[in-house]
């Protein structure tokens, strides 16, 4: 009979450090899906065209381009 509780005993003990690492587990995808969500906010924030074309002007020096002409260095057909 003693073994039978002992058994009893170590099954509820093993169940209940299951059920505390599913919590924990718990705790740390919500945790993980939630930083997610912030680097994707991030993400779209830094991706922004406007953000990357006042980078590209104020870091680099670059500016935008204006109408482009085109023109053939190839020689005029004869015919």
């Amino acid at each position: 009979m003693a073994a039978l509780l002992a058994g009893i005993v170590a099954l509820n003990v093993g169940v209940l450090r299951l059920n505390m690492k599913g919590e924990q587990l718990d705790d740390e995808y919500n945790q993980l899906v939630t930083r997610n969500r912030e680097l994707e906010v991030d993400f779209s924030r830094q991706a922004d065209a406007g953000r990357i074309e006042a980078i590209a002007v104020d870091r680099l020096g670059l500016v935008r381009a204006e109408d482009r002409t085109y023109f053939s260095l190839l020689p005029p057909k004869k015919g």
